[in-house]
């Protein structure tokens, strides 16, 4: 049985571009859900009078 390589066919900037694309995303995404989470902990605490 042969093993048959598969060859990217891809540029490596488009590349590199491409996964710096999906770094900043990921990184954009995770901050805005922990400032949403944040926020809700800041209402949560205001309802609870723990908050000014």
């Amino acid at each position: 049985m042969k093993r048959v390589r598969i060859g990217r066919t891809s540029d490596a900037p488009e590349s590199w571009a491409k996964r710096l694309g999906w770094l900043a995303l990921i990184w954009a995404l995770s901050v805005l859900g922990l400032g949403a989470v944040a926020y809700v902990f800041r209402v949560v605490m205001k309802l609870a009078g723990l908050s000014l």
